[in-house]
């Protein structure tokens, strides 16, 4: 191949490594958003990229998969621009790092495939990572003289060291325990007392995020599972009380609703929603 050629194609990698980066930093962004703004992306119920993104294959050890997306983007870069300083052994770890890869977009299109819906923006992400190892397998194989295996060791060592520290921040920083857990059971009571139903999905990351908040509390909240194949699942009950997005707080008499939020709420906001005393937000 000959050099300039060679160049080209790294810059070509650099090139969708920013936009790849970009789409990642978007997704981390749209995963913390209030459920209630939705993405610029969100097209339907089987088209959506808040769906996917907040749904419970959305995070890997409690840390979002964009991010570790936006940081796969980030070494890429590093190491196309790197190439192209003559340092030939990358090509290599480009490759690998390539696979390594394939095997989050794999994980991702699996995640889609279960939720029966497509984000768009991580469809994306998915089709750069794609390029991206089609044009470092090239590289490589067309690599003449290919360099020896011990100058590729040595060369790749100081990136994994790296890949890994960075790798392990993110992972502990979002394991750090957030303080003494809170005892939620008088509050949960008291809204299922009071008739407040949670009607959810077993695909809703939000929904999954309110019962990590409620813990072992979560027992005493009457939850209604609104998707078909969730379990026990009251569809025709949800359709009935026009939920559209989960969570869906209702409190209703003998079927007739008198107010409803929707989204993540807050154990302060669930009580006066409820109607419960400030008492039931007091540590048991």
């Amino acid at each position: 191949m000959k050099q300039t050629t060679r160049k080209n194609m790294l810059k070509i990698i650099i090139i969708l490594g920013v936009i790849g980066l970009l789409a990642s930093i978007y997704l981390v962004e749209n995963h913390y958003e209030s459920p209630t703004e939705g993405s610029l992306c969100d097209f339907g119920e089987t088209v959506s990229c808040s769906l996917v993104n907040t749904s419970v294959f959305s995070e890997l050890f409690n840390v979002p998969v964009a991010l570790f997306g936006a940081l796969w983007f980030v070494f890429i870069m590093l190491m196309a621009w790197k190439a192209l300083k003559k340092e030939r052994e990358l090509i290599a770890g480009m490759l690998l790092w390539s696979a390594v890869g394939i095997l989050f977009v794999a994980y991702m299109v699996i995640a889609e495939f279960i939720l029966q819906a497509i984000c768009p923006v991580c469809t994306l992400a998915h089709i750069i990572v794609l390029a991206i190892l089609i044009i470092s397998i090239i590289l490589y194989k067309t690599q003449e003289p290919r360099p020896k295996r011990n100058a590729i060791i040595k060369a790749a060592k100081p990136w994994v060291i790296g890949i890994i520290i960075l790798n392990i921040i993110p992972t502990v920083y979002f394991n750090l325990p957030s303080g003494e857990e809170r005892n939620l059971d008088a509050l949960a009571k008291c809204m299922t007392e009071n008739s407040v139903n949670m009607y959810s999905s077993f695909r809703c990351g939000v929904c999954a995020k309110v019962k990590a908040m409620f813990g072992n509390s979560f027992q005493y909240v009457n939850e209604i599972e609104c998707h078909p194949q969730g379990k026990n699942p009251e569809t025709e009950r949800c359709l009935k009380m026009d939920i559209k997005k989960t969570p869906t707080w209702i409190l209703e008499k003998d079927g007739v609703e008198i107010k409803r939020l929707v989204g993540f709420q807050s154990p302060e906001a669930l009580a006066e929603f409820a109607g419960c005393p400030q008492e039931v937000l007091q540590n048991g």
